[in-house]
């Protein structure tokens, strides 16, 4: 029951991002400039270990959801990535904005394009290759505020 709940939120949560991004995208450039939905940090969700332990997990977590793609188990792959890896990937955007803005922006992206992913063309084979980009950017993301590298 518990996991039928957070995977509801999880989609909700995907959705509603979607949503915001296209709105972002559609009428946020009015002064005729760029303007990109990752300027900003990912919004927060939920609560996330930022720390060694926390980017190990995060490795870990990744590597379940890039299995779970390689098989072609949508439902195993929405099941190991919503929830505490995807808050992760939206906790983590913030102190790595504020020591690497650009590799801050690349996780936002690879981000927002896994949660469209996930809730709209549903490949699996694209899904494994947005997971393994978080999971790069998130190694470097760990080294860059001072951990150590996760996965070896």
């Amino acid at each position: 029951m518990r996991g039928d709940i957070a995977l509801f939120l999880g989609l909700v949560a995907v959705v509603g991002g979607g949503i915001v991004v296209a709105v972002v995208f559609i009428f946020g450039d009015s002064g005729g400039g760029a303007n990109n939905a990752c300027d900003f940090a990912l919004a927060p969700l939920g609560k996330s270990d930022i720390s060694q332990a926390g980017f190990q997990a995060e490795d870990a977590g990744l590597a379940k959801v890039i299995q779970a793609a390689s098989t072609g188990d949508l439902t195993a792959v929405e099941a190991a990535f919503f929830g505490d890896v995807h808050n992760f990937t939206h906790n983590a955007d913030p102190p790595l904005r504020a020591v690497d803005e650009q590799m801050a922006k690349d996780l936002c992206n690879s981000v927002i394009h896994i949660e469209e992913e996930l809730a709209i063309d549903q490949r699996v084979d694209v899904i494994a290759a947005d997971a393994a980009r978080i999971q790069a950017l998130l190694r470097d993301a760990a080294e860059a505020l001072g951990y150590v590298r996760p996965g070896g």
